[in-house]
């Protein structure tokens, strides 16, 4: 008798996989097939031939893309260290200074980040426009900290909150203040959650479109979605550009993602096991 919801559980679980992973696959095959398979009908599901000619073609005749991921890179990366920085050290006053109205505060932090970005494009634009912040990686990093820093603050803030607040008393007790009891006992206690929230606001970012559209209007400072989005021409689509160009502007998330991977697990499941 409890082998069937076990393997009913199982069936859920493999079909979910394959459905999340579905378009992932597709992708990568279209990009190992040539032109004429990918017209072909009936649908080709398997490359044939099998041919790694997209990818020699677009690194060599679209060298721009390589710049465009640098480009997602950086602005991700420095996104993620402002937002953490910042995001955790408010995120621990919220949840150990017993700030009156916390709840309510975090409320309306978590009712900020539902603002969509479009709103934000005009705003944003004439201001950047004015100090000169316009196709800079600066502008960009802080237009995305004000959009995800919400998020971090709720994320880290919930993290702190499970963790033992006996070890803080003790380095209060022996003179420690705020910033150094943060800096030399929470964050190491608090790494997964900082490393699980630092991925999540990384690939946000990376995969961030209206805002990098308006404020990145120099070609040699779009992000990969941006560029790669500028691929189809006016009267056709070209699939086998577009679709190897997505594969090798996720190749770094993907590659990030499996280097922390326990950290990333022991970050969301912490508040669950503690």
């Amino acid at each position: 008798m409890k082998t069937r919801p076990r393997f009913g559980l199982y069936a859920l679980v493999i079909l979910s996989v394959v459905i999340s992973f579905l378009p992932i696959i597709w992708l990568v095959l279209t990009s190992l097939k040539t032109t004429e398979g990918i017209y072909a009908w009936p649908p080709q599901y398997l490359p044939d031939p099998f041919t790694l000619k997209n990818y020699i073609n677009i690194i060599t005749n679209s060298p721009e893309l390589l710049l465009y991921v640098l480009n997602s890179f950086i602005v991700a990366l420095g996104c993620t260290v402002v937002a953490l920085s910042f995001g955790g050290m408010a995120g621990y006053a919220l949840s150990r200074l017993g700030m009156r109205r916390a709840g309510v505060l975090m409320v309306f932090i978590l009712a900020v980040s539902m603002f969509p970005p479009v709103s934000l494009l005009p705003s944003l634009f004439q201001n950047f426009l004015s100090l000169g912040l316009l196709n800079t990686y600066t502008g960009l990093i802080i237009a995305h900290t004000g959009l995800f820093l919400p998020f971090t603050v709720w994320m880290l803030a919930s993290y702190f909150a499970t963790l033992p607040s006996e070890i803080e008393e003790a380095a209060r007790m022996d003179g420690m203040g705020f910033f150094r009891i943060f800096w030399s006992i929470v964050i190491p206690l608090s790494w997964p959650g900082f490393v699980a929230t630092g991925l999540i606001v990384f690939i946000f970012s990376w995969n961030e479109f209206p805002l990098a559209l308006v404020l990145m209007t120099q070609n040699a400072m779009r992000t990969a979605p941006v560029g790669i989005s500028l691929y189809p021409g006016e009267y056709a689509f070209p699939w086998e550009t577009i679709s190897t160009a997505t594969v090798i502007a996720i190749v770094p998330i993907l590659i990030i993602t499996a280097i922390f991977q326990k950290q990333i697990v022991g970050g969301l499941t912490a508040g669950a096991g503690k």
